[in-house]
Order: C-alpha cells, then structure tokens, then sequence
C-alpha cells in the first residue's frame, strides 16, 4: 500500500494546490451562474449532479496527493472527456455572462498546468515509483 511519501517533489505539491485552486474557482463561478445552471434542471438534481461531481473530484485531489496513480489517470480521462463539449458552454458563457466565461478559462488554465506537472519530470517518476512489500 502507498502511503504519503516524504519525497514528493515540489511540482506534485503544485499541482495539488492548482487543483485545489480549480475547484475554489469552479465554486465561485457556479455561486456566479446558478440562476442559469438550475434553470436547466431541477434545483435538487443540480445540486446532486454539482456535489456528486464535486465529491469525485475532491477525491480524485486527495488520491493524487498521496502518490495514486490510477487517480492521476482518471483525472486526466476526466478532464479529456469534459474538456470537449465543456468549450461550447464555456462560448455560451462569455455571451451572457463574461466574467463566468473568464473563470472557466481560469479553471481550465490551471487544469492544464496541473496535468502537465503531473505527468511529466518529476512528477511522473514520482507515481511511478513502487514501495517495498
């Protein structure tokens, strides 16, 4: 089993911070917009979907900072999979509402670079690495 590891390199701690800092800027913009967001559901169930997605993301943060690789991978499936029809509502948002528009770009902005600390040197050797039995 693989437990937090007294050498995790800087750029893994950036990352999670960037990830962290995603989530702060997803929480304001959804604060933001959640007039327009409820309004293509029911209050409650976008409540749900937003926790639900939340609380696997969060997890997902809490996975990779303690050396999982496998969450670094669904991450990044995660965020392939979103990103693509994720950019016609982030067009959508900046003709109604700019500033949301701006957020998202941040958000997605500081994903990128999270993605990118986290799967190249140092970081990728770092997930890599086996712990004796």
């Amino acid at each position: 089993m693989q437990t937090q590891h007294p050498d995790k390199p800087q750029a893994v701690n950036r990352a999670v911070n960037l990830l962290w800092a995603s989530i702060a800027f997803g929480l304001v913009k959804i604060l933001m917009d959640f007039t327009h967001v409820s309004a293509m559901a029911s209050v409650g169930f976008t409540s749900f979907v937003l926790a639900f997605t939340f609380a696997i993301i969060i997890f997902l943060i809490f996975m990779i900072s303690s050396g999982k690789n496998w969450a670094r991978i669904a991450f990044l499936i995660m965020f392939v999979i979103g990103t693509i029809p994720a950019l016609p509502v982030v067009l959508d948002e900046f003709g109604r509402a700019p500033a949301v528009g701006a957020l998202s770009v941040v958000q997605l902005c500081l994903q990128v670079y999270a993605l990118f600390l986290l799967f190249t040197s140092p970081g990728r050797a770092w997930f890599r690495k086996t712990t004796p039995a």
